[in-house]
């Protein structure tokens, strides 16, 4: 790869992932670990480990994230959610979220787990781009669904979840946008030895902090 600006840059293009050579190297109910082999540019043979969902989906991706925010004038709040999460041994504050069931749009898939995972229900704003989840780990993808949520409609009156026998620990939090970098902080060092914060939502309320700091020193440079 070749540095040109601060935008622009070049790839050097890479065999196409479908025509790798894979070995399974181990099944279970949802995941599959496999070693996939694969010939760089300069013609050396690599090999990679990756987990792979056993489900297969109709879609670019296998699964959605919701960004749902509820309409308040003065402070817009954020729907999160709070669960344990085995592989990590506590408990993740998190953007709801789920796979796409078969035959499912992306529209109904965000809206359905939305309703299940917190009891809001909501109308959809913007579908992301595909982006990835962990690309050092997994083949997985998904789609971030910005949903706005108007708790003066009928539907939002008495939330409701209705979750899986597996999603015991699931609880629902909400948080104002402005102040999201700070309140995460917060909870993780109030409960520090059980909880801890997703990356992507780690990711979403620091740009948000870094942003308003950076928008607020130019103004004042300005002045």
């Amino acid at each position: 790869m070749s540095e040109k600006g601060a935008y622009d840059f070049d790839l050097i293009p890479v065999e196409k992932f479908d025509q790798c050579i894979s070995k399974k190297l181990g099944s279970g109910n949802w995941l599959e670990l496999e070693e996939v082999e694969y010939i760089d540019p300069t013609n050396v043979k690599r090999k990679w480990e990756l987990c792979r969902r056993k489900k297969v989906s109709k879609h670019d991706i296998d699964a959605i994230d919701i960004h749902a925010i509820i309409k308040k004038i003065n402070s817009p709040q954020i729907i999160l959610v709070v669960q344990y999460r085995p592989p990590i041994g506590k408990y993740c504050i998190e953007f709801p979220s789920g796979l796409i069931d078969a035959g499912e749009s992306i529209e109904t898939a965000a809206l359905r787990e939305l309703r299940e995972e917190t009891g809001y229900t909501g109308k959809i704003k913007n579908i992301s781009d595909p982006v990835c989840y962990e690309p050092g780990l997994t083949n997985s993808m998904t789609r971030v669904v910005d949903v706005e949520v108007d708790l003066t409609s009928i539907d939002n009156v008495s939330p409701t979840q209705k979750l899986n026998d597996d999603e015991w620990s699931l609880k629902v939090i909400k948080i104002p946008v402005e102040s999201l970098y700070e309140k995460l902080r917060e909870l993780q060092n109030k409960h520090t030895e059980n909880l801890w914060i997703d990356s992507r939502l780690y990711a979403y309320a620091y740009g948000l902090h870094i942003a308003k700091d950076l928008f607020n020193c130019k103004t004042n440079n300005i002045n």
